[in-house]
């Protein structure tokens, strides 16, 4: 069952979506369903570390995790955290990118609080 979903994908049916699952105690679901524009937007400013690429941005930058395997579990929320922190004062193509990285940083942040487990999916 679903808890709270938020709706940034509602105007783009037929294109990529990916969704943010966090998965509470309950067994219950917070999702967050994005439209891929958006989430290509957010990832395109996360820049590499002095090691190369890192957590979410490896993945998306080597087209693995959830494009091999949906869904996909984040195996560091910390760190994804951490990485979509890094974008929130970018400038990005699409004025409604911004309130998604919010949104994604509330998600991540109650489940590394509450230490629930969050899924990455490609629909």
């Amino acid at each position: 069952m679903d808890n709270e979903v938020w709706d940034f994908y509602t105007g783009y049916e037929g294109e990529g979506e990916i969704q943010f699952i966090q998965i509470l105690d309950s067994g219950n679901r917070n999702i967050i369903r994005i439209w891929d524009g958006y989430f290509d937007d957010i990832m395109d400013k996360i820049e590499p570390e002095a090691s190369g690429w890192t957590g979410l941005a490896y993945c998306y930058n080597l087209v693995v995790g959830w494009y091999d395997e949906s869904p996909w579990k984040i195996p560091n929320t910390i760190k994804a955290l951490q990485q979509i922190k890094q974008t929130e004062k970018a400038e990005f193509r699409f004025q409604e990118s911004k309130r998604v990285t919010e949104e994604i940083c509330n998600l991540l942040s109650n489940a590394i609080d509450n230490d629930n487990v969050v899924y990455i999916a490609r629909e």
